[in-house]
């Protein structure tokens, strides 16, 4: 080998060597860098899981209480002080994106069971931060960027008060015909058009206070009430204790539970052999292409889709409780949707209310999952067929209904019995006949959803 040659490997070796120099370097300037980000987010992430968690505890009907109290647990880690920005106090913290000492927070309000609460239930945190880099500016990089998120939602249930005893959210809630039939309804009443009778001899009976199922007055006393979405009221009731009840004009149409459904159990069934356990009761799930008629429902949510027509017959519940308590072999809770046809509910004897237990109850809530829903169909693809009470009915549906898009009509002959809360586009009692339409209000009922376990961190 020449001197040559080895001037010019020498050089080559260099080259090597420095090239292997600058990569450690490199390498070295990324991994200390990344270092200091990843701690960064560590910490980030514990900021925002505790500013999510206290901040949820703190919705109410004000959610700007709930930012601030996120807001003040975020000061205290990121060495800032409120109020800042917008944020100026428990009754004035919007949720948005706020910039301070070089962090970015934003604070996004949502709602837990799909949103049928009057004030938010789920938090969530997001925090980004920039610093300068140590190293990495020697490649360009002058600043690091870090973020984290947290989502955190109130403990417990949730819970959404029945406001009516009857509504009629898209037109008449009225007995119109002759003979002697008549209508009670105990609690407080929605019609978007008009409530009553359309003649004097059947005029409609509430009494001037909620009145509980049994008959006695809901404790503390509570007036009732009759909304009407338009003018006055076009059709005759009257107090069954001669005292006076007011009478509310252009009250908005009430929409509750538009997104509130109960769950069916992920199993579908697609004959009535299918359906049934081997006592031959009903069993909860998804029925494709017909539905539960007759015999005994074990308690639970059932999903009706594709059915042409949904004839209960004359089914109840495995164990039926008396009408307006609740049923501790499980109440039962029917879903429909817009591929479903009528409802016949003649004679159908069912009881969907599981859970009517104060709020400040410990035990476990719902367990069913039935919300105390009797019937269901509201949602993205809603119920609109009819829904049926033949003559001489012996209708007994404790629970709320649910059924905004659909028309309820009944014979006048029928003596149908509901305790709890239904909701229909508009209520008629046809023709002449000899019945007694009766809605019971429960007291303090609610739409139930949750264990008491449930809240916390839940991203």
């Amino acid at each position: 080998m020449t001197a040559r040659s080895r001037r010019r490997q020498s050089g080559q070796a260099v080259v090597i060597v420095v090239a292997i120099i600058v990569a450690l370097t490199v390498l070295g300037v990324m991994v200390f860098d990344a270092g200091l980000a990843m701690s960064d987010r560590r910490n980030l992430q514990a900021y925002a899981d505790a500013a999510a968690l206290a901040g949820a505890r703190s919705y109410g009907p004000s959610s700007g209480s709930a930012h601030w109290v996120a807001m003040q647990y975020l000061g205290t880690s990121l060495n800032f002080s409120v109020p800042t920005g917008a944020c100026s106090g428990a009754g004035n913290c919007p949720a948005g994106t706020y910039a301070v000492n070089g962090y970015t927070i934003t604070f996004i309000d949502s709602f837990r069971y799909n949103g049928i609460f009057n004030y938010p239930t789920v938090l969530d945190v997001v925090i980004s931060h920039q610093q300068p880099s140590i190293f990495a500016r020697m490649l360009g990089f002058s600043t690091l960027t870090s973020a984290a998120s947290a989502r955190a939602t109130t403990p417990g249930p949730q819970f959404n008060d029945a406001a009516y005893a009857v509504a009629a959210v898209g037109g008449d809630a009225e007995i119109n015909g002759g003979g002697a039939a008549f209508q009670t309804v105990t609690g407080p009443v929605y019609a978007y058009s008009s409530f009553g009778a359309n003649n004097g001899p059947h005029s409609t009976g509430v009494p001037s206070v909620q009145t509980n199922y049994d008959g006695t007055a809901c404790a503390p006393s509570i007036p009732n009430r009759l909304d009407n979405g338009g003018g006055g009221n076009g059709l005759d009731y009257h107090t069954t204790d001669g005292n006076p009840m007011p009478q509310n004009s252009t009250v908005s149409p009430p929409h509750p539970y538009d997104n509130a459904s109960p769950i069916a159990p992920n199993v579908v069934y697609t004959s009535a052999a299918m359906a049934r356990d081997a006592q031959g009761r009903w069993m909860p799930g998804i029925y494709n292409g017909f539905s539960p008629s007759g015999g005994l429902m074990n308690g639970g949510v059932y999903k009706i889709v594709n059915a042409p027509n949904v004839n209960l017959g004359n089914i109840t519940n495995t164990v039926y409780m008396p009408s307006g308590v609740s049923d501790p072999a499980g109440g039962v809770a029917i879903v429909l949707d817009g591929t479903d046809g009528a409802i016949d509910l003649t004679d159908a004897h069912l009881n969907g209310l599981d859970d009517l237990n104060a709020s400040g109850y410990g035990g476990q809530r719902d367990p069913m999952g039935t919300h105390n829903f009797v019937i269901w169909g509201a949602g993205s693809n809603p119920y609109t067929a009819g829904v049926t009470i033949g003559p001489h009915a012996s209708t007994d549906m404790s629970g709320i209904i649910y059924l905004p898009r659909s028309p309820y009509v009944s014979d006048g002959n029928s003596s149908p019995q509901f305790t709890g809360s239904v909701f229909f586009q508009s209520m008629t009692v046809r023709g002449g006949g000899n019945g007694q339409q009766v809605f019971k209000w429960v007291c303090g009922l609610q739409a139930v959803a949750g264990q008491p376990y449930d809240g916390g961190l839940i991203r």
